[in-house]
């Protein structure tokens, strides 16, 4: 039986995922049937089987979201915002119910208040005499259902194929209600009759012969993905000790067969790694889906009318990235929605349309991914953030104005840091940003903000396509090896000295038409820092970090290996400028360079 709830609460999810989304197309939508049915017949699916697994109030809750769906199908009543703000928070209650089911939490809820509201919602839009609908007359046989028919009805939802594209423009109604993405319709994938057979006598579930795709619980995932990890350390020692024999018996024949197996081993291993890596990959659309209703909440809040346009959810993301960046999504999309778009009357008189547009889009840069959240409002007064961090002691009068724009920008990801006026219910107080910022870089990632007075603001995110194995450059230090991110490294330069300058008894060093400042990295990262010693002809490594660069001068180019990054734990994870560690080929123990630490040490020093 656990195995049986593990399995509904599952699909509940998919099919509670699916409602959010379909709610709030249909309120944009409401004459689209196809649509309606959809949602009809997703909680009529929770209905039934929440009902044979006995879950009351669950059921309880459903039916009554149900009848009103099926009163909307038969034209009964009319989708209007408050029916759907009704049926919004019935789900937002299922949701609870839900959760106290997959946490073993007995506690029945109140439904009282919300049950009454049901109710009042249904005979307030009474205008034609009731008839039966085809759940009433099969009250007894719909009510209990197997699992088995749960997978017939609804095996899209276990079959996993190309999302639905988006349509980027859509009508937004009066109401200011947003768009949400929208694609082909899924109705005709189902049964159009919505009764569901009688409960048999024991539950199966019973999986289409044409269905390609299973269930893999995440530890195991990440099992593999760690014995992967082993197998690429694995890898990387013979590798080592071939390349020591070949300088040692150069030509010997026997070496031959020697050298040919391990190249067969590093070519499996290299395919068998990418494609345990892929199995953790999910397209960025399963955070993505729940921005729609979100930003349909706040149109609601704010009493704004705003559309969403969503791009770009089809591109992938490891799983442990996909977790993390829906809370700091969130952050801002709701200080656009709150603070970026004016209200309808304001956008008028700026000469704009009444509807404020919110786009969110993911693209694939390389070993990146880059999400930009965008928005066409009010924009960000840049004298305005200058006169706050002036007020707050975070800079001078002077320095602020030599200061770049994005530079300047930055200072909205400070801790408290807010040039709203009025501070709302949605946000206004200047916590967030800095959570975000927070949030963004331990994921080593980066975030910029820029912004057009009257033209809106736009905020791009960087983050890596996964946490778990990197390219990395080999750099030595006196008598430490460390590991810089490749992705990070812009190049490499042995220098001259006449190239090297002083601001402020601080090394500067000319490249080109670039100005970059110069540090030791031992200085950074050592027990025992040197201070800037000046060799004739230092290497240098120039990183990146948006448009920031810095040069790390080190004592040799060691070349370039693939690494695991495996935690400090907790006595050491929290050290500013290291991201983990892994072990060489060699067997030796490294540490691997997080760059954004890097650049906050390197600003604190100098």
């Amino acid at each position: 039986m656990k195995e049986i709830i593990e399995d509904f609460l599952v699909e509940a999810d998919e099919l509670i995922s699916s409602l959010d989304n379909n709610l709030v197309k249909l309120e944009v939508s409401p004459d689209d049937l196809d649509l309606l049915n959809e949602i009809f017949r997703a909680a009529h699916t929770i209905k039934g089987t929440s009902s044979f697994l006995g879950f009351e109030q669950v059921t309880t809750l459903t039916h009554r979201m149900e009848d009103i769906l099926n009163k909307l199908r038969k034209s009964e009543m009319v989708v209007t915002p408050e029916v759907m703000d009704i049926l919004l928070e019935s789900l937002d209650l299922l949701k609870v119910l839900l959760d106290n089911v997959r946490q073993g939490n007995q506690e029945e809820l109140d439904l009282t208040d919300i049950m009454a509201r049901l109710d009042a919602t249904i005979e307030g839009q009474e205008s034609v005499p009731k008839e039966e609908s085809p759940v009433a007359e099969n009250k007894d046989s719909d009510s209990s259902v197997s699992l088995s028919e749960v997978s017939q009805t609804n095996d899209t939802l276990v079959t996993v194929g190309q999302p639905d594209n988006v349509v980027d423009e859509s009508p937004v109604t009066e109401t200011g209600n947003p768009v949400a993405s929208e694609g082909k319709s899924t109705a005709d994938k189902f049964p159009q009759n919505s009764d569901l057979p009688g409960k048999p006598s024991r539950p199966q579930m019973l999986k289409k012969s044409s269905e390609q795709t299973i269930r893999v619980d995440v530890d195991r995932l990440d099992s593999l993905m760690n014995m992967m990890g082993e197998l690429v350390l694995g890898r990387n020692s013979l590798q080592q000790s071939i390349n020591r024999l070949n300088r040692d018996h150069e030509g010997e024949y026997e070496l031959e067969s020697v050298n040919q197996a391990a190249t067969a081993v590093n070519f499996i291993t290299t395919e068998l790694q990418m494609a345990v890596m892929k199995m953790r990959m999910q397209p960025v659309g399963k955070v993505f889906n729940r921005f729609p209703r979100l930003v349909r909440d706040l149109s609601r809040e704010t009493h704004k009318q705003i559309e969403l346009k969503i791009t770009g959810e089809t591109t992938e993301l490891d799983r442990s990235v996909i977790e993390e960046i829906g809370d700091p999504l969130v952050h801002i999309i709701r200080n656009s929605c709150d603070h970026g778009l004016e209200t309808p009357e304001e956008r008028t008189k700026a000469g704009k349309t009444p509807v404020g547009t919110v786009c969110l889009d993911a693209c694939q840069e390389g070993s990146h991914i880059v999400i930009k959240v965008t928005d066409d409002g009010r924009g960000f007064g840049i004298e305005a953030i200058k006169e706050k961090a002036i007020e707050r002691g975070l800079a001078t009068r002077e320095s602020i104005e030599k200061m770049p724009d994005r530079e300047i920008y930055r200072f909205v990801f400070g801790a408290g840091f807010s040039t709203a006026k009025v501070v709302t219910d949605v946000s206004g107080r200047g916590v967030g940003m800095d959570v975000v910022r927070s949030n963004i870089e331990k994921l080593n990632g980066i975030i910029e903000l820029d912004s057009e007075v009257g033209k809106g603001s736009s905020v791009t995110i960087k983050l890596p396509l996964t946490l778990a194995i990197i390219q990395g450059l080999l750099v030595q230090c006196d008598d430490e090896v460390f590991i810089l991110p490749l992705s990070s490294v812009l190049e490499t330069v042995k220098t001259e000295h006449s190239e090297v300058f002083y601001v402020n008894k601080r090394p500067i060093l000319r490249l080109r038409d670039d100005i970059i400042p110069i540090i030791n990295l031992v200085d950074i990262l050592s027990a025992n820092p040197r201070g800037f010693i000046m060799t004739e002809k230092p290497y240098i490594v120039v990183v990146g970090l948006a448009e920031k660069k810095l040069g790390l001068i080190v004592d040799r180019f060691l070349g370039q290996e693939e690494a695991v990054i495996k935690s400090l734990g907790s006595y050491l994870g929290s050290t500013e400028g290291v991201a983990g560690a892994t072990i060489l080929g060699d067997g030796r123990i490294r540490l691997i360079v997080d760059i954004v630490g890097l650049f906050n040490v390197a600003r604190k020093i100098s």
